[in-house]
Formats: C-alpha cells, sequence, structure tokens
C-alpha cells in the first residue's frame, strides 16, 4: 500500500511596501539652475585662457561638471563658452 503525500504549494506573503529611501542631503528643497552673466563671463575668461579655474566659480570645469559635487542649495548661477562650465552657489 502506497500513500501519496500532496506536496504543498507555498502561500505568497503579503507585499509590504519598503519605506523610501532618505533624501541624501540638503533641506528638501529643490534647487533652481539659471543662466548667470557673472558665470558666462568667467567661462569666457577661462576660455580664453585655456585653463580652468575662475575666483568668480563655486566650481570649474571642463566638460560637464559632475552633478554629484554639486550642493543642493536654493540657485545655482551656470554659465559656459566652449567645453567650460563655471557654477556659483
Amino acid at each position: 500500500m502506497s500513500s501519496a503525500t500532496p506536496t504543498p504549494t507555498p502561500t505568497p506573503s503579503p507585499s509590504t511596501p519598503s519605506p523610501s529611501a532618505p533624501p541624501t542631503g540638503g533641506t528638501g528643497t529643490s534647487t533652481t539652475w539659471f543662466t548667470s552673466p557673472q558665470a558666462v563671463a568667467a567661462a569666457q575668461r577661462m576660455a580664453a585662457a585655456g585653463a580652468v579655474g575662475d575666483p568668480a566659480c563655486s566650481m570649474a570645469a571642463v566638460g560637464r561638471p559632475d552633478p554629484s559635487l554639486v550642493p543642493q542649495v536654493g540657485r545655482i548661477g551656470i554659465g559656459n563658452s566652449g567645453a567650460y562650465w563655471c557654477l556659483i552657489w
């Protein structure tokens, strides 16, 4: 006499939403980006000199600046000339 034992069917567990990740810095406000005449002028000076860096810039770059290096602040002025970028906050 053979007795077959039924295989139990797994019951799906209820889906529990995971909490969303907290913001990574800042005060929860969004940043306003705007074209700044001062940043444009600084980018033009850098392009003319062929060198990165200007006292007016909080961040200067050749090529696109890395967004992870930019703080979350209320306003950031930007300007570029060719590949040179100036960000002021």
